[in-house]
């Protein structure tokens, strides 16, 4: 099974942020650290959309604060869902009917992804252009691969540190 896109951002930057954070403290983030990271994670982001996708002022302020909400309710919705996995795979006594809907929204959180993506996308073409509209994904994909590059980039250096 591939993993989405999404999930490789959310997983990219949940290692960024323990690697980079390694050597400042203790592995494991307060609710304040790991909200200031997702913070200049999202700045970060803002950054390289502005960029990629030649945003204008206007665009800018109109285009993050809805990208910001859609990333929100997806983020959201995966959580969710991972919540659910882990409560139900960590009950012994879990019936076959509660593993069987566990499993189906397990599945289905690709189509109600899907859906919200859509639903912002409505909101995206009164913002952008059609050519920053195509740009969008392939946007999201050069950030999530610049991260993962800036992971090992990081991890290489710390690896040659320690010997």
């Amino acid at each position: 099974m591939k993993p989405s896109l999404r999930h490789l951002y959310f997983l990219a930057v949940i290692i960024s942020i323990s690697v980079v954070r390694a050597d400042a403290q203790p592995p494991q983030l307060d609710d304040e650290g790991r909200q200031r990271w997702m913070t200049e994670i999202r700045n970060y982001k803002h950054d390289f959309f502005t960029k990629e996708l030649e945003l204008s002022e206007d665009q800018q302020r109109d285009f993050f604060a809805e990208y910001d909400q859609m990333e929100d309710r997806i983020n959201k919705l995966n959580s969710e869902t991972r919540e659910l996995e882990e409560k139900t795979i960590d009950n012994p006594d879990a019936s076959d009917v509660e593993l069987e809907a566990t499993a189906r929204a397990l599945f289905e959180i690709k189509g109600e992804e899907s859906k919200i993506e859509l639903e912002y996308f409505e909101k995206f073409k009164n913002i952008l252009q059609p050519k920053q509209l195509v740009l969008i994904k392939n946007t999201e994909r050069k950030f999530t691969q610049q991260l993962v590059q800036h992971h090992r980039r990081l991890r290489s250096t710390e690896s040659k540190r320690r010997r």
